[in-house]
This record gives structure tokens, sequence and C-alpha cells, in this order.
């Protein structure tokens, strides 16, 4: 069940459509939006002595209360007229710190892609992961391309049989209770194993909660990569959105993606559901 829905404000011109697609979800599903807004801080010191002249440092302070002030007008105004409940919250300090804890109080984030090609999105890819491996809730991420959440009729989920698979499906009860089309995605599975035993179990679970029959899907991620075999089973199978769990580890205070999640966030085309 999701009531609460924060999503993600910045000045990116990716904003628009980011509300749009929460408030898309908060109709479907009679939930709230949140707005979260994080005024990062001016990292003006080099050497204990600072590179910005009083000056500088006055104008940029001044260029973030204005950047400030235009996103909480545009949030306000692109909701007034939306027939959902909103709100808006802000925070000082870095995204990657202050997003994650007023996330676990919510049921989903809404966030985009980092530019995979160039400086264009406002979020970096090594804060965007924090976010995801930290939040403690299903984030999802739109492709900074676009994307729609009119509808989500058709969901792909990828299952190896892991926790983070499992916590995947878990979180996504809310969109599997309403979708009419569930495809279950194996890479690079056991061909002499019948579509019930590879799947381990998940259709049954499936099956308990209700809803539709899902399908096996197969394929291969030799050559490609997963991420990229994803995103090709995501668009032959006209998905609305893909469900997977997120991989990774924490490392000397960085973290350590699998292969396949650094992949989706790299290249994904269509909204994804991330877990972890």
């Amino acid at each position: 069940m999701l009531k609460r829905i924060v999503v993600h404000i910045d000045k990116d011109p990716a904003c628009q459509g980011r509300v749009e697609n929460a408030l898309a979800l908060a109709r479907m599903h009679g939930a709230q939006v949140l707005g979260a807004y994080v005024n990062e801080p001016l990292f003006v010191y080099g050497y204990g002595e600072s590179v910005l002249s009083p000056g500088l440092m006055e104008l940029e302070r001044g260029l973030r209360t204005d950047n400030r002030r235009r996103c909480e007008e545009n949030f306000r105004r692109w909701t007034a007229s939306s027939g959902v409940p909103a709100a808006w919250q802000e925070f000082d300090g870095r995204l990657e710190d202050k997003l994650p804890p007023y996330v676990r109080c919510s049921d989903l984030l809404v966030l985009s892609q980092a530019d995979p090609k160039g400086h264009q999105s406002l979020i970096e890819s090594h804060q965007l992961e924090s976010v995801i491996m930290t939040a403690g809730r299903p984030i999802v991420a739109l492709p900074y391309i676009g994307g729609k959440l009119e509808r989500i009729d058709n969901l792909l989920v990828c299952w190896n049989g892991s926790r983070e698979a499992a916590r995947a499906v878990a979180d996504a009860a809310p969109f599997l209770a309403k979708a009419q089309e569930i495809r279950v995605l194996l890479l690079d599975r056991d061909t002499d194993l019948a579509p019930g035993e590879a799947m381990n179990g998940l259709d049954g679970y499936l099956r308990a909660h209700g809803y539709v029959e899902a399908r096996l899907v197969s394929g291969t991620s030799r050559g490609i990569g997963m991420g990229n075999a994803i995103v090709n089973a995501a668009t032959d199978s006209g998905s609305d959105l893909v469900v997977m769990g997120f991989y990774g580890h924490s490392r000397a205070r960085e973290w350590m993606l699998g292969g396949a999640s650094r992949e989706m966030l790299a290249s994904m085309t269509v909204p994804v559901m991330f877990s972890h």
C-alpha cells in the first residue's frame, strides 16, 4: 500500500516530469506527495583557505536562495490543481545524508537517473547509488530521457532467488496487485529446468497473493552484460516498470555496486523500481 510518496526536487529540467509521475502514482494508490529539496553545502575551502572571495560567496548564496525559492514555487504550481495532497520539505546538507532518513518514513521515493552522457542532471551517480543503498525504502528511478507512469499494467520482475530480489518482489506488492501482466525474467538460467523449478517457488508466492499468473521470460547476458539484457527484455515485452534488487556493499565509505545494478543505472530506458 502506497500512502506517502516522496519526490526529489531540484532545478533539473527533468524535475517537472518527475513530479508529474509522482502525482500519477499518488492518484493510482490514493497517496500524498511530499516534495523533498536538499540545499547542498557550499564547498569553498581548499587547503584550509577559502577559494572564493567574500563577494562571490555572497553571490553564490543569493543564487542558491533564488533556486530554492523557484523550486518551491514550481512544485506548488505543479501540484496545486492535481487533486493530490502535497507538501514541501527542505533540508540543508548533502543529498545522500539528508534524503534517506526522510524517505524512511514514507513508502516510496521517486527520483531521476543521472545523465549518463554529461552534466545536464544535477544529481550525480554516486549520490543516486548512495540514496538507493541507504534509504531502506523502494526507489522508482526514472530514465533521464523521460518515462511515463500513468499506467503500470505490465511488470517485468528480475529474479535470481537472492535476498535483494526477494525484497524487491515484496516491495513491489502495490504494483503487482494492480498489474495485468507479470513477466519473471531469468537470465542465464538452466534450460533443463521446468519453468516452475526455474522460478524456485516465486510463481507459487505470486499466486498465493492473488496476482495475475506470471509468465517466465528467459534471456542471456552473454556478450552484452546483465543491465543491457534486462533493458532488452523490458523493451521486447513492452514493460511499464522493471522490478529488481539493487546489489552492492560499502567499502572505504564508497559503494561497490554489482554489475547489473551499475549497468541499469547507466543504461535504463524504462522506469525501474530498485530495492536493497
